[in-house]
């Protein structure tokens, strides 16, 4: 596959990461010589220096051999320009825009609307915002993704000392924690494999757990974390930001009562009040110390900082759980260094626009999958496929079948039923399965359980 990026920066070598370890062939078109030079020290990629909507420099960069053009460049201009050149010179090649602006969109829906004849747009905020909203509801507050086919979510949590399952393997803690869940990757010291029976859980090892929606109980006791008595009453926003309205818009009228938001421009606030007038908002400075007693935010439930500036919003969240907040969550809009930082200052959950995004972008290319999740830096993906009448394993036992490298079936959703596979499980058609792999192995998964996209079934 010939893939070529317009941008080459964080969202764009992020993207061109994950193409090149399967094998893509990938081409930088960017108008900063910096960033041209940086993409070929760092990745096996071409880059070219020029403007994305120069039709001569689209020529040069190879634009009528491409098989799909990517633009994530900062400017939604230039994306849709770019795309819209490109889908009227090259009709067969697929194009995808990134396109940040609500100008560009359904402000109700947050739904792009067909425009320029673009295949796909995707807008980096509204993407950030479902995952802010997938950790809220999830109440486990992590890295997390739902399934919504299959009925199961993936979260990952970090190892403490003090976990009752430290040094334990996972047949081990399956004995003591029955239910239906699954580890599905371990993250020790930089290295990530996907799990088997007799790996050991160590202090300091980032775990991912694939659960039935309705097990998170199960999670919550084994990791010591008590939800029982936990309720979302007092919610703190701080940020009048897109991604905060994006949010908002996703969240239930009952949620919305419980929502505080804290912003320090009274334009934005005019805003916000005319657009949701069931939340309080507070025009102020987050970072005035006597703002936290006088508005009464400490000891809030959940405090999520969604602001244009990682350096606060992660400060920001740190200091908030010591102030009293239950919880918290961190936006990363620009800096992906930030995360483990974040993790390591005590704050619940971080999202970065940059991974969501691509994630989001890496989908579509993928096409017949129907949803797809990274974790551990994008080193495993989890995917969620539907099985084809064409699937070649129909009819077979998972104690029949001898997969290639780290591929494991984590869940089945079967009509209204979802289970943990077990080695008698069947495929049959029509079942969704949830399919986790590392990220070099992608090619065998998509040709094993995507089959021809363009299949109608």
């Amino acid at each position: 596959m010939n893939v070529i990026i317009f941008g080459a920066g964080r969202r764009g070598l992020r993207l061109a990461r994950h193409l090149i370890e399967e094998q893509k062939s990938v081409t930088f078109l960017d108008s900063s010589p910096a960033r041209c030079a940086m993409a070929q020290s760092k990745l096996d990629c071409m880059a070219v220096c020029g403007s994305a909507t120069d039709i001569q420099m689209l020529e040069e960069c190879g634009c009528a051999s491409a098989d799909i053009v990517v633009a994530v460049t900062d400017s939604d201009e230039v994306n849709l320009v770019s795309c819209g050149i490109v889908t009227s010179r090259y009709p067969e090649v697929k194009t995808i825009a990134t396109i940040r602006g609500l100008t560009y969109l359904s402000e109700e829906s947050g739904n792009p609307f067909s425009l320029l004849g673009i295949d796909h747009i995707v807008n980096p905020e509204q993407e950030a915002s479902h995952r802010i909203k997938d950790i809220i509801l999830s109440g486990l507050f992590s890295d997390i993704a739902y399934f919504p086919n299959a009925h199961y979510l993936v979260a990952t949590k970090l190892v403490g000392k003090d976990d009752i399952f430290v040094n334990q393997n996972l047949i081990q803690l399956k004995k003591t924690f029955p239910g239906r869940y699954l580890i599905a990757g371990v993250s020790h010291r930089g290295k990530v494999s996907t799990a088997k029976g007799n790996t050991v859980l160590r202090e300091g090892d980032e775990i991912a757990i694939i659960l039935d929606d309705d097990e998170r109980d199960v999670v919550y006791r084994f990791f010591g974390v008590s939800n029982s008595n936990f309720r979302l009453n007092k919610i703190v926003l701080v940020g009048g930001t897109r991604i905060c309205r994006f949010l908002l818009m996703g969240l239930s009228e009952h949620l919305r009562r419980r929502v505080i938001l804290v912003e320090k421009d009274p334009d934005i606030c005019r805003e916000f009040c005319e657009i949701f007038p069931d939340i309080l908002i507070l025009n102020g400075a987050i970072t005035d110390e006597n703002f936290w007693d006088e508005e009464d935010i400490c000891g809030s439930d959940l405090f999520v900082s969604m602001t244009e500036n990682d350096e606060l919003n992660v400060l920001i969240s740190s200091y908030a759980k010591t102030q009293g907040c239950k919880r918290s969550i961190a936006l990363i809009k620009t800096n992906t260094s930030y995360v483990k930082l974040a993790k390591a200052i005590g704050v619940d959950a971080t999202v970065s626009t940059t991974e969501s995004t691509v994630d989001a972008i890496m989908r579509i290319m993928r096409g017949n999958v129907k949803t797809l999740h990274s974790i551990f830096d994008g080193q495993i993906e989890v995917y969620e496929y539907v099985i084809k009448p064409s699937f070649e394993l129909i009819g077979k036992a998972l104690k029949d079948i001898s997969f290639k490298g780290s591929v494991m079936i984590a869940g089945v959703g079967r009509g209204d039923d979802n289970f943990l596979p077990d080695g008698n499980y069947a495929f049959k058609e029509g079942d969704t399965v949830l399919v986790v792999a590392l990220h070099e192995d992608y090619d065998y998964v998509q040709e094993l359980f995507g089959g021809d996209e363009n299949d109608p079934s």
